[in-house]
Protein backbone atom coordinates (compact mmCIF):
# COMPACT_ATOMS: atom_id res chain seq x y z
CA UNK A 1 0.00 0.00 0.00
CA UNK A 2 1.18 3.44 -0.78
CA UNK A 3 1.72 5.99 1.99
CA UNK A 4 -1.35 7.84 0.81
CA UNK A 5 -3.50 4.70 1.21
CA UNK A 6 -2.15 4.12 4.74
CA UNK A 7 -3.18 7.59 5.76
CA UNK A 8 -6.67 7.09 4.30
CA UNK A 9 -7.18 3.86 6.26
CA UNK A 10 -5.98 5.54 9.47
CA UNK A 11 -8.46 8.40 9.02
CA UNK A 12 -11.32 5.94 8.49
CA UNK A 13 -10.42 4.05 11.67
CA UNK A 14 -10.35 7.30 13.69
CA UNK A 15 -13.74 8.33 12.32
CA UNK A 16 -15.28 4.99 13.30
CA UNK A 17 -13.83 5.31 16.82
CA UNK A 18 -15.21 8.84 17.10
CA UNK A 19 -18.70 7.68 16.08
CA UNK A 20 -18.62 4.80 18.58
CA UNK A 21 -17.41 7.11 21.38
CA UNK A 22 -20.10 9.68 20.63
CA UNK A 23 -22.79 7.00 20.60
CA UNK A 24 -21.64 5.58 23.95
CA UNK A 25 -21.55 8.97 25.67
CA UNK A 26 -24.96 9.93 24.32
CA UNK A 27 -26.54 6.66 25.48
CA UNK A 28 -25.08 7.07 28.98
CA UNK A 29 -26.36 10.62 29.32
CA UNK A 30 -29.82 9.68 28.11
CA UNK A 31 -30.06 6.89 30.68
CA UNK A 32 -28.92 9.23 33.44
CA UNK A 33 -31.34 11.92 32.28
CA UNK A 34 -34.25 9.50 32.49
CA UNK A 35 -33.46 8.80 36.13
CA UNK A 36 -32.81 12.44 37.24
CA UNK A 37 -34.25 15.08 34.89
CA UNK A 38 -32.40 18.37 34.87
CA UNK A 39 -34.27 20.99 36.89
CA UNK A 40 -35.97 23.82 35.05
CA UNK A 41 -35.54 27.42 36.14
CA UNK A 42 -38.99 27.52 37.75
CA UNK A 43 -38.51 24.20 39.55
CA UNK A 44 -35.18 25.21 41.05
CA UNK A 45 -36.90 27.50 43.58
CA UNK A 46 -40.13 25.58 44.17
CA UNK A 47 -41.10 23.38 47.10
CA UNK A 48 -38.23 24.21 49.48
CA UNK A 49 -37.64 22.12 52.55
CA UNK A 50 -40.22 23.14 55.18
CA UNK A 51 -38.69 25.58 57.64
CA UNK A 52 -35.77 26.31 55.34
CA UNK A 53 -34.19 29.73 55.80
CA UNK A 54 -35.58 31.92 53.01
CA UNK A 55 -34.11 35.19 54.21
CA UNK A 56 -32.11 35.61 51.03
CA UNK A 57 -34.73 34.49 48.55
CA UNK A 58 -36.93 37.59 48.42
CA UNK A 59 -35.13 40.31 46.48
CA UNK A 60 -36.91 43.60 45.70
CA UNK A 61 -35.40 46.36 43.58
CA UNK A 62 -35.52 49.34 45.94
CA UNK A 63 -34.78 51.67 43.03
CA UNK A 64 -37.96 50.67 41.19
CA UNK A 65 -40.18 53.59 40.22
CA UNK A 66 -43.25 51.52 41.10
CA UNK A 67 -42.17 50.87 44.70
CA UNK A 68 -43.85 52.98 47.39
CA UNK A 69 -41.17 54.27 49.74
CA UNK A 70 -41.49 55.43 53.33
CA UNK A 71 -43.39 58.67 53.96
CA UNK A 72 -44.81 60.58 56.88
CA UNK A 73 -47.88 58.98 58.43
CA UNK A 74 -50.81 59.83 56.14
CA UNK A 75 -53.29 59.24 58.96
CA UNK A 76 -56.77 57.76 59.11
CA UNK A 77 -58.11 60.05 56.39
CA UNK A 78 -55.84 58.27 53.94
CA UNK A 79 -57.35 54.92 54.94
CA UNK A 80 -60.88 56.32 54.83
CA UNK A 81 -60.38 57.30 51.17
CA UNK A 82 -59.14 53.81 50.28
CA UNK A 83 -61.16 50.87 48.91
CA UNK A 84 -59.64 47.49 49.81
CA UNK A 85 -59.96 44.65 47.28
CA UNK A 86 -58.97 41.08 48.05
CA UNK A 87 -59.66 37.74 49.66
CA UNK A 88 -60.04 36.48 53.24
CA UNK A 89 -57.31 38.67 54.73
CA UNK A 90 -59.13 41.72 53.37
CA UNK A 91 -62.41 40.44 54.83
CA UNK A 92 -60.62 40.14 58.17
CA UNK A 93 -59.84 43.86 58.12
CA UNK A 94 -63.59 44.36 58.30
CA UNK A 95 -64.25 41.51 60.73
CA UNK A 96 -61.74 43.03 63.16
CA UNK A 97 -63.37 46.45 63.00
CA UNK A 98 -60.42 48.08 61.22
CA UNK A 99 -62.36 49.23 58.16
CA UNK A 100 -66.04 49.78 57.38
CA UNK A 101 -68.28 47.79 55.07
CA UNK A 102 -68.14 50.69 52.61
CA UNK A 103 -64.34 50.34 52.43
CA UNK A 104 -63.95 46.88 50.95
CA UNK A 105 -64.97 44.52 48.16
CA UNK A 106 -63.67 41.07 48.98
CA UNK A 107 -64.64 37.50 49.70
CA UNK A 108 -63.01 34.48 51.32
CA UNK A 109 -61.42 31.91 49.03
CA UNK A 110 -61.31 33.97 45.83
CA UNK A 111 -58.40 34.48 43.46
CA UNK A 112 -57.71 36.81 40.58
CA UNK A 113 -59.96 34.95 38.13
CA UNK A 114 -63.02 35.05 40.39
CA UNK A 115 -62.39 38.70 41.23
CA UNK A 116 -62.41 39.54 37.53
CA UNK A 117 -65.33 37.45 36.33
CA UNK A 118 -67.81 36.71 39.13
CA UNK A 119 -70.39 38.99 40.72
CA UNK A 120 -69.52 39.02 44.41
CA UNK A 121 -70.40 42.62 45.38
CA UNK A 122 -73.91 43.78 46.30
CA UNK A 123 -75.51 47.08 47.22
CA UNK A 124 -78.62 48.15 49.09
CA UNK A 125 -81.87 48.35 47.11
CA UNK A 126 -80.16 46.56 44.22
CA UNK A 127 -80.68 42.85 43.54
CA UNK A 128 -77.76 42.64 41.09
CA UNK A 129 -74.35 41.15 41.84
CA UNK A 130 -71.32 43.02 40.48
CA UNK A 131 -67.77 42.06 39.67
CA UNK A 132 -65.01 43.90 41.48
CA UNK A 133 -64.16 46.12 38.47
CA UNK A 134 -67.84 47.02 38.10
CA UNK A 135 -68.13 47.77 41.82
CA UNK A 136 -65.06 50.03 41.72
CA UNK A 137 -66.69 52.13 39.00
CA UNK A 138 -69.84 52.48 41.11
CA UNK A 139 -68.04 53.31 44.38
CA UNK A 140 -65.64 55.88 42.84
CA UNK A 141 -62.79 55.42 45.34
CA UNK A 142 -59.86 57.79 45.72
CA UNK A 143 -57.56 54.77 45.54
CA UNK A 144 -57.74 50.97 45.68
CA UNK A 145 -55.40 48.55 47.42
CA UNK A 146 -55.40 45.10 45.84
CA UNK A 147 -54.34 42.05 47.87
CA UNK A 148 -54.75 38.83 45.89
CA UNK A 149 -52.68 35.70 45.42
CA UNK A 150 -53.05 33.53 48.50
CA UNK A 151 -55.62 31.40 46.68
CA UNK A 152 -53.64 31.40 43.41
CA UNK A 153 -50.48 29.59 44.56
CA UNK A 154 -51.41 26.52 42.53
CA UNK A 155 -50.67 28.54 39.37
CA UNK A 156 -47.39 29.07 37.64
CA UNK A 157 -45.98 32.55 38.14
CA UNK A 158 -46.61 33.48 34.52
CA UNK A 159 -50.29 32.46 34.72
CA UNK A 160 -50.77 34.36 37.96
CA UNK A 161 -49.30 37.52 36.45
CA UNK A 162 -51.48 37.14 33.35
CA UNK A 163 -54.67 36.95 35.43
CA UNK A 164 -53.56 39.81 37.70
CA UNK A 165 -52.80 41.94 34.63
CA UNK A 166 -56.29 41.33 33.26
CA UNK A 167 -57.84 42.33 36.62
CA UNK A 168 -55.86 45.57 36.87
CA UNK A 169 -56.63 46.51 33.29
CA UNK A 170 -60.33 45.84 33.84
CA UNK A 171 -60.33 48.23 36.81
CA UNK A 172 -58.41 50.85 34.83
CA UNK A 173 -60.91 50.60 32.01
CA UNK A 174 -63.92 50.57 34.32
CA UNK A 175 -62.85 53.57 36.42
CA UNK A 176 -59.66 55.30 35.17
CA UNK A 177 -59.76 57.99 37.87
CA UNK A 178 -58.63 55.85 40.81
CA UNK A 179 -55.05 55.26 41.96
CA UNK A 180 -54.19 51.55 41.94
CA UNK A 181 -51.87 50.10 44.58
CA UNK A 182 -50.90 46.42 44.29
CA UNK A 183 -50.11 44.98 47.70
CA UNK A 184 -47.86 41.96 48.18
CA UNK A 185 -49.32 38.51 48.70
CA UNK A 186 -49.08 38.12 52.50
CA UNK A 187 -46.31 35.75 53.62
CA UNK A 188 -47.12 32.61 55.57
CA UNK A 189 -45.52 31.65 58.90
CA UNK A 190 -43.03 28.82 59.12
CA UNK A 191 -45.70 26.81 60.94
CA UNK A 192 -48.54 26.63 58.44
CA UNK A 193 -49.43 23.03 59.22
CA UNK A 194 -53.14 23.60 58.56
CA UNK A 195 -52.19 24.56 54.99
CA UNK A 196 -49.18 22.28 54.33
CA UNK A 197 -49.10 22.92 50.58
CA UNK A 198 -48.56 26.67 50.90
CA UNK A 199 -45.10 27.57 49.60
CA UNK A 200 -43.41 30.73 50.87
CA UNK A 201 -40.80 30.64 48.11
CA UNK A 202 -43.62 30.60 45.55
CA UNK A 203 -45.23 33.58 47.27
CA UNK A 204 -41.91 35.42 47.10
CA UNK A 205 -41.75 34.68 43.38
CA UNK A 206 -45.29 36.03 42.98
CA UNK A 207 -44.38 39.26 44.75
CA UNK A 208 -41.15 39.84 42.82
CA UNK A 209 -43.10 39.35 39.60
CA UNK A 210 -45.81 41.75 40.81
CA UNK A 211 -43.25 44.54 41.13
CA UNK A 212 -42.28 44.04 37.48
CA UNK A 213 -45.96 44.05 36.55
CA UNK A 214 -46.54 47.35 38.35
CA UNK A 215 -43.68 48.95 36.45
CA UNK A 216 -45.15 47.80 33.14
CA UNK A 217 -48.72 48.98 33.89
CA UNK A 218 -47.77 52.23 35.60
CA UNK A 219 -49.38 51.37 38.96
CA UNK A 220 -47.75 51.34 42.39
CA UNK A 221 -46.40 48.47 44.48
CA UNK A 222 -46.84 48.23 48.28
CA UNK A 223 -44.19 45.98 49.80
CA UNK A 224 -46.07 45.28 53.03
CA UNK A 225 -44.46 41.83 53.15
CA UNK A 226 -41.40 43.43 54.72
CA UNK A 227 -43.54 44.49 57.68
CA UNK A 228 -44.87 40.95 58.16
CA UNK A 229 -41.70 38.92 57.63
CA UNK A 230 -39.24 37.71 60.21
CA UNK A 231 -35.50 37.22 59.80
CA UNK A 232 -36.06 33.69 58.41
CA UNK A 233 -38.08 34.96 55.44
CA UNK A 234 -41.40 33.65 56.79
CA UNK A 235 -44.28 35.53 58.38
CA UNK A 236 -43.81 36.59 62.02
CA UNK A 237 -45.58 33.92 64.11
CA UNK A 238 -47.29 36.44 66.43
CA UNK A 239 -49.22 37.83 63.47
CA UNK A 240 -50.95 34.50 62.74
CA UNK A 241 -53.11 31.93 64.47
CA UNK A 242 -51.03 28.85 65.26
CA UNK A 243 -50.69 26.66 62.17
CA UNK A 244 -52.75 29.07 60.08
CA UNK A 245 -51.99 31.43 57.18
CA UNK A 246 -54.57 34.13 57.99
CA UNK A 247 -53.52 37.33 59.71
CA UNK A 248 -54.70 38.14 63.23
CA UNK A 249 -55.59 41.65 64.33
CA UNK A 250 -51.96 42.49 65.14
CA UNK A 251 -50.83 41.50 61.65
CA UNK A 252 -53.67 43.38 59.98
CA UNK A 253 -52.81 46.51 61.94
CA UNK A 254 -49.17 46.16 60.89
CA UNK A 255 -50.29 46.16 57.24
CA UNK A 256 -52.48 49.24 57.71
CA UNK A 257 -49.69 51.08 59.50
CA UNK A 258 -47.32 50.21 56.66
CA UNK A 259 -49.86 51.51 54.15
CA UNK A 260 -50.19 54.81 56.06
CA UNK A 261 -46.42 55.27 56.22
CA UNK A 262 -45.84 54.38 52.56
CA UNK A 263 -48.54 56.63 51.17
CA UNK A 264 -49.28 57.52 47.58
CA UNK A 265 -50.19 61.21 47.53
CA UNK A 266 -51.51 62.35 44.15
CA UNK A 267 -54.00 64.82 42.83
CA UNK A 268 -57.60 63.68 43.13
CA UNK A 269 -58.63 62.98 39.53
CA UNK A 270 -62.22 61.93 40.20
CA UNK A 271 -64.76 64.06 38.29
CA UNK A 272 -67.35 63.60 41.06
CA UNK A 273 -68.27 61.50 44.10
CA UNK A 274 -72.04 61.63 43.71
CA UNK A 275 -74.60 58.82 43.80
CA UNK A 276 -72.30 56.28 45.43
CA UNK A 277 -74.39 53.23 46.47
CA UNK A 278 -74.29 51.74 49.95
CA UNK A 279 -72.64 48.34 50.30
CA UNK A 280 -74.32 45.28 51.77
CA UNK A 281 -72.82 41.98 52.80
CA UNK A 282 -72.83 39.50 49.94
CA UNK A 283 -72.72 36.50 52.30
CA UNK A 284 -76.08 34.77 52.49
CA UNK A 285 -75.37 31.96 54.97
CA UNK A 286 -75.68 34.06 58.10
CA UNK A 287 -75.52 37.81 58.78
CA UNK A 288 -72.86 37.09 61.40
CA UNK A 289 -70.77 34.76 59.25
CA UNK A 290 -67.03 34.98 59.64
CA UNK A 291 -63.97 33.46 57.99
CA UNK A 292 -64.38 29.69 57.89
CA UNK A 293 -62.01 27.52 59.87
CA UNK A 294 -59.05 26.18 57.87
CA UNK A 295 -59.36 22.65 56.53
CA UNK A 296 -57.54 20.34 54.14
CA UNK A 297 -60.42 20.74 51.71
CA UNK A 298 -59.87 24.50 51.70
CA UNK A 299 -56.20 23.98 50.91
CA UNK A 300 -57.00 21.72 47.99
CA UNK A 301 -59.50 24.15 46.57
CA UNK A 302 -57.05 27.04 46.89
CA UNK A 303 -54.60 25.18 44.67
CA UNK A 304 -57.05 24.95 41.80
CA UNK A 305 -56.93 28.20 39.89
CA UNK A 306 -59.98 27.34 37.86
CA UNK A 307 -62.29 26.60 40.81
CA UNK A 308 -65.04 29.12 41.40
CA UNK A 309 -65.92 30.77 44.70
CA UNK A 310 -69.23 28.92 44.90
CA UNK A 311 -67.57 25.53 44.56
CA UNK A 312 -65.07 26.52 47.27
CA UNK A 313 -67.94 27.36 49.59
CA UNK A 314 -69.63 24.07 48.72
CA UNK A 315 -66.46 22.16 49.59
CA UNK A 316 -66.18 23.99 52.90
CA UNK A 317 -69.84 23.34 53.64
CA UNK A 318 -69.46 19.61 52.98
CA UNK A 319 -66.44 19.45 55.26
CA UNK A 320 -68.16 21.13 58.19
CA UNK A 321 -71.33 19.14 57.61
CA UNK A 322 -69.37 15.92 58.14
CA UNK A 323 -67.89 17.21 61.39
CA UNK A 324 -71.18 18.70 62.64
CA UNK A 325 -69.23 20.83 65.06
CA UNK A 326 -68.64 24.58 65.00
CA UNK A 327 -66.97 27.09 67.28
CA UNK A 328 -68.65 30.37 68.14
CA UNK A 329 -66.22 32.88 69.61
CA UNK A 330 -67.08 36.37 70.86
CA UNK A 331 -64.38 38.80 71.94
CA UNK A 332 -63.87 42.35 73.12
CA UNK A 333 -61.61 44.45 70.93
CA UNK A 334 -58.04 44.69 72.24
CA UNK A 335 -58.58 48.38 72.96
CA UNK A 336 -61.18 47.38 75.56
CA UNK A 337 -64.01 49.67 76.54
CA UNK A 338 -66.53 47.08 77.67
CA UNK A 339 -67.35 43.48 78.47
CA UNK A 340 -69.59 40.65 77.26
CA UNK A 341 -72.61 39.24 79.07
CA UNK A 342 -74.39 35.96 78.46
CA UNK A 343 -77.41 35.57 80.71
CA UNK A 344 -76.20 36.01 84.30
CA UNK A 345 -72.59 35.51 83.29
CA UNK A 346 -71.21 39.06 83.09
CA UNK A 347 -67.89 40.87 82.86
CA UNK A 348 -66.28 38.62 80.24
CA UNK A 349 -63.60 39.70 77.79
CA UNK A 350 -64.31 36.66 75.60
CA UNK A 351 -66.71 33.72 75.47
CA UNK A 352 -66.42 30.60 73.33
CA UNK A 353 -68.99 27.89 72.59
CA UNK A 354 -68.75 24.57 70.81
CA UNK A 355 -71.85 24.19 68.68
CA UNK A 356 -72.90 20.61 67.98
CA UNK A 357 -76.46 21.53 67.03
CA UNK A 358 -76.51 23.98 64.09
CA UNK A 359 -79.95 25.21 65.18
CA UNK A 360 -78.70 26.24 68.62
CA UNK A 361 -79.16 29.93 69.48
CA UNK A 362 -76.53 31.96 71.31
CA UNK A 363 -77.35 35.40 72.69
CA UNK A 364 -74.50 37.71 73.72
CA UNK A 365 -74.67 41.34 74.87
CA UNK A 366 -71.84 43.85 74.56
CA UNK A 367 -71.85 46.04 77.69
CA UNK A 368 -69.91 49.31 77.43
CA UNK A 369 -67.81 50.44 80.37
CA UNK A 370 -68.26 53.83 82.01
CA UNK A 371 -67.38 56.58 79.55
CA UNK A 372 -67.81 54.30 76.54
CA UNK A 373 -70.49 53.35 74.03
CA UNK A 374 -70.93 50.24 71.93
CA UNK A 375 -70.01 50.93 68.28
CA UNK A 376 -70.52 47.67 66.38
CA UNK A 377 -69.64 44.01 66.05
CA UNK A 378 -66.80 43.29 63.65
CA UNK A 379 -69.21 41.70 61.16
CA UNK A 380 -71.19 44.92 60.89
CA UNK A 381 -74.08 44.35 63.31
CA UNK A 382 -74.79 47.48 65.35
CA UNK A 383 -77.17 46.02 67.94
CA UNK A 384 -75.32 45.46 71.20
CA UNK A 385 -77.35 42.32 71.87
CA UNK A 386 -77.05 39.70 69.15
CA UNK A 387 -78.56 36.24 68.72
CA UNK A 388 -76.79 33.82 66.38
CA UNK A 389 -78.36 30.61 65.08
CA UNK A 390 -78.46 28.45 61.95
CA UNK A 391 -74.71 27.82 62.13
CA UNK A 392 -73.09 26.80 58.86
CA UNK A 393 -69.49 27.58 59.78
CA UNK A 394 -67.32 28.85 62.62
CA UNK A 395 -68.10 32.28 64.02
CA UNK A 396 -65.47 34.69 65.33
CA UNK A 397 -66.64 38.23 66.03
CA UNK A 398 -65.31 41.15 68.04
CA UNK A 399 -67.24 43.80 69.96
CA UNK A 400 -65.91 47.29 69.26
CA UNK A 401 -66.38 50.13 71.76
CA UNK A 402 -65.60 53.84 71.61
CA UNK A 403 -65.04 56.55 74.19
CA UNK A 404 -67.68 59.20 74.82
CA UNK A 405 -68.17 61.72 77.61
CA UNK A 406 -70.05 64.91 78.36
CA UNK A 407 -69.28 67.49 81.06
CA UNK A 408 -71.56 70.42 81.82
CA UNK A 409 -70.86 73.81 83.44
CA UNK A 410 -72.99 76.79 84.34
CA UNK A 411 -72.55 80.51 84.78
CA UNK A 412 -74.93 83.31 85.64
CA UNK A 413 -76.72 85.18 88.45
CA UNK A 414 -79.68 84.21 90.58
CA UNK A 415 -81.35 87.60 90.51
CA UNK A 416 -84.78 87.86 88.95
CA UNK A 417 -84.39 89.02 85.38
CA UNK A 418 -80.87 87.60 85.13
CA UNK A 419 -80.05 84.28 83.45
CA UNK A 420 -78.13 81.05 83.78
CA UNK A 421 -76.21 79.57 80.84
CA UNK A 422 -75.45 75.84 80.81
CA UNK A 423 -72.78 74.49 78.46
CA UNK A 424 -71.91 70.90 77.52
CA UNK A 425 -68.40 69.88 76.50
CA UNK A 426 -68.46 66.67 74.44
CA UNK A 427 -65.48 64.35 74.04
CA UNK A 428 -65.04 61.27 71.86
CA UNK A 429 -65.79 60.42 68.24
CA UNK A 430 -69.26 59.08 69.08
CA UNK A 431 -70.38 61.94 71.32
CA UNK A 432 -72.26 64.21 68.93
CA UNK A 433 -74.22 67.35 69.66
CA UNK A 434 -77.27 66.18 67.74
CA UNK A 435 -77.55 63.24 70.16
CA UNK A 436 -77.38 65.47 73.26
CA UNK A 437 -80.36 65.75 75.62
CA UNK A 438 -80.84 67.95 78.72
CA UNK A 439 -82.71 66.99 81.89
CA UNK A 440 -83.99 69.03 84.86
CA UNK A 441 -85.18 67.19 87.96
CA UNK A 442 -85.27 63.93 86.01
CA UNK A 443 -87.40 65.18 83.13
CA UNK A 444 -86.17 65.95 79.64
CA UNK A 445 -86.16 69.56 78.47
CA UNK A 446 -87.30 68.83 74.94
CA UNK A 447 -86.71 72.35 73.64
CA UNK A 448 -82.98 72.00 74.45
CA UNK A 449 -82.43 68.77 72.49
CA UNK A 450 -79.38 68.84 70.24
CA UNK A 451 -77.95 72.02 71.77
CA UNK A 452 -74.58 72.27 73.47
CA UNK A 453 -75.50 75.55 75.19
CA UNK A 454 -78.80 76.66 76.73
CA UNK A 455 -79.77 79.84 78.57
CA UNK A 456 -82.51 80.08 81.22
CA UNK A 457 -83.96 83.41 82.37
CA UNK A 458 -84.66 83.61 86.12
CA UNK A 459 -88.19 84.83 86.93
CA UNK A 460 -90.07 85.32 90.18
CA UNK A 461 -91.72 81.89 90.05
CA UNK A 462 -88.30 80.25 90.35
CA UNK A 463 -87.34 81.82 93.70
CA UNK A 464 -86.77 79.35 96.58
CA UNK A 465 -86.61 76.35 94.22
CA UNK A 466 -83.88 73.76 93.48
CA UNK A 467 -83.10 72.23 90.12
CA UNK A 468 -80.87 69.27 89.27
CA UNK A 469 -79.45 69.65 85.78
CA UNK A 470 -77.60 67.01 83.78
CA UNK A 471 -77.09 66.08 80.13
CA UNK A 472 -77.07 62.74 78.32
CA UNK A 473 -75.47 61.82 74.99
CA UNK A 474 -76.63 58.66 73.20
CA UNK A 475 -75.15 56.35 70.57
CA UNK A 476 -76.47 52.94 69.48
CA UNK A 477 -78.96 52.91 72.38
CA UNK A 478 -76.10 53.51 74.83
CA UNK A 479 -76.42 56.54 77.08
CA UNK A 480 -73.57 58.42 78.71
CA UNK A 481 -74.52 60.92 81.41
CA UNK A 482 -72.72 64.07 82.47
CA UNK A 483 -72.00 65.36 85.94
CA UNK A 484 -75.02 66.84 87.75
CA UNK A 485 -75.37 70.51 88.66
CA UNK A 486 -77.74 71.40 91.50
CA UNK A 487 -79.00 74.98 91.25
CA UNK A 488 -80.87 76.50 94.20
CA UNK A 489 -82.48 79.90 93.69
CA UNK A 490 -83.28 81.64 96.98
CA UNK A 491 -83.07 84.94 98.76
CA UNK A 492 -80.25 86.00 100.98
CA UNK A 493 -76.86 84.45 100.13
CA UNK A 494 -75.17 83.11 97.00
CA UNK A 495 -72.74 80.23 97.63
CA UNK A 496 -70.82 78.11 95.16
CA UNK A 497 -68.93 74.85 95.54
CA UNK A 498 -65.98 73.88 93.41
CA UNK A 499 -65.79 70.06 93.47
CA UNK A 500 -66.74 69.16 89.91
CA UNK A 501 -66.88 65.47 88.98
CA UNK A 502 -67.78 64.02 85.61
CA UNK A 503 -69.91 60.92 85.87
CA UNK A 504 -70.38 58.93 82.67
CA UNK A 505 -72.68 55.99 82.49
CA UNK A 506 -73.66 53.48 79.87
CA UNK A 507 -77.00 52.88 81.52
CA UNK A 508 -80.15 54.34 80.09
CA UNK A 509 -81.40 57.34 81.98
CA UNK A 510 -82.06 57.96 85.67
CA UNK A 511 -82.49 54.90 87.84
CA UNK A 512 -85.10 56.39 90.13
CA UNK A 513 -83.21 56.79 93.41
CA UNK A 514 -82.61 60.12 95.09
CA UNK A 515 -79.06 61.44 94.85
CA UNK A 516 -77.20 61.32 98.14
CA UNK A 517 -75.33 64.45 97.16
CA UNK A 518 -77.89 67.23 96.95
CA UNK A 519 -77.39 70.97 96.78
CA UNK A 520 -75.74 70.92 100.18
CA UNK A 521 -73.68 67.77 99.65
CA UNK A 522 -70.91 69.17 97.52
CA UNK A 523 -67.49 69.53 99.07
CA UNK A 524 -66.83 73.22 98.86
CA UNK A 525 -63.41 74.21 97.78
CA UNK A 526 -64.27 77.87 97.87
CA UNK A 527 -67.19 80.05 98.93
CA UNK A 528 -68.21 83.67 98.94
CA UNK A 529 -71.32 85.58 99.99
CA UNK A 530 -72.98 88.73 98.77
CA UNK A 531 -76.08 90.58 99.85
CA UNK A 532 -78.92 90.94 97.39
CA UNK A 533 -82.68 90.93 97.35
CA UNK A 534 -82.60 87.69 95.37
CA UNK A 535 -79.63 85.34 95.19
CA UNK A 536 -78.71 81.86 94.05
CA UNK A 537 -76.54 78.99 95.21
CA UNK A 538 -75.11 76.43 92.80
CA UNK A 539 -73.17 73.27 93.43
CA UNK A 540 -71.72 70.47 91.34
CA UNK A 541 -72.76 66.98 92.28
CA UNK A 542 -70.66 63.94 91.45
CA UNK A 543 -73.62 61.62 91.34
CA UNK A 544 -74.31 59.77 88.07
CA UNK A 545 -77.62 59.58 86.28
CA UNK A 546 -78.37 56.37 88.16
CA UNK A 547 -78.49 58.43 91.32
CA UNK A 548 -81.09 60.77 89.89
CA UNK A 549 -84.66 60.58 91.13
CA UNK A 550 -87.48 59.90 88.73
CA UNK A 551 -89.94 60.05 91.63
CA UNK A 552 -89.17 63.66 92.39
CA UNK A 553 -91.77 66.36 91.86
CA UNK A 554 -93.21 66.50 88.34
CA UNK A 555 -92.56 70.22 88.18
CA UNK A 556 -91.64 71.31 84.71
CA UNK A 557 -88.04 72.42 84.17
CA UNK A 558 -87.17 76.11 84.25
CA UNK A 559 -84.06 75.24 82.26
CA UNK A 560 -85.60 75.73 78.86
CA UNK A 561 -83.60 77.08 75.92
CA UNK A 562 -83.20 80.84 75.62
CA UNK A 563 -85.42 80.83 72.56
CA UNK A 564 -88.46 80.05 74.79
CA UNK A 565 -87.90 81.75 78.15
CA UNK A 566 -91.39 83.24 78.28
CA UNK A 567 -93.26 79.99 77.87
CA UNK A 568 -91.68 78.38 80.91
CA UNK A 569 -93.30 80.30 83.80
CA UNK A 570 -96.77 79.35 82.51
CA UNK A 571 -95.84 75.69 82.49
CA UNK A 572 -94.42 75.98 85.97
CA UNK A 573 -97.49 77.68 87.41
CA UNK A 574 -99.58 74.63 86.60
CA UNK A 575 -97.51 72.37 88.81
CA UNK A 576 -96.68 74.74 91.68
CA UNK A 577 -99.23 76.37 93.99
CA UNK A 578 -96.67 78.82 95.26
CA UNK A 579 -92.93 79.37 95.58
CA UNK A 580 -93.01 78.12 99.18
CA UNK A 581 -94.71 74.84 98.23
CA UNK A 582 -92.16 74.31 95.53
CA UNK A 583 -89.32 74.80 97.97
CA UNK A 584 -90.86 72.20 100.31
CA UNK A 585 -91.37 69.67 97.56
CA UNK A 586 -87.77 70.06 96.42
CA UNK A 587 -86.26 69.73 99.88
CA UNK A 588 -83.72 66.96 100.06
Amino acid sequence: MTPMQHRAVLVCILCVLAVLLTFGITTTLLKKGGEEPAPSVSESVADPTPGEDLSGHYQIDNASTALLTETADAGTDYLNDTLFLGDSNTVRLYNNGLISLQQFCAKEGIGTQVALNEGIVTFKKDSNHYTIPQAVAMMKPRRVVMTFGTNDTGMEVSDFIAHYTALIQAIQQSYPYTDIIVNTVPPVPADHSNYPHMDQAKIDDFNMALLDLCEQLGVRFLNSAEALKGSDGYGIADYYTSGDIHLKSAGLKAVLNYLRTHALQTEDRRPDTNNIPTRTMEYVSNPSSAVAAPSSEAVSSSESQAESASSSESSSSESTSEEKKFEARYRVDKNGGGTLSVGNDTGNSSVTYTVTDPDKSITVTAVPAEGHVFVKWSDGLTSKTRTDTDFKQNLDVTAVFGTASVHITSEGKGAVGSSYTFKAALSGKYAKTENLRWYANGQEVTQAAGKSSITVVVDSSMVNASYKIHAVVTYNDCKVSSNTLTITIGSGVTSESGSTSSSSSSHAGPSGSTSSSSSSASSGSSSHSTSSSSSASSSTSSGSSKAESESESKAESKSEAASEPKAEPKAESKSEASASKEAESKAE
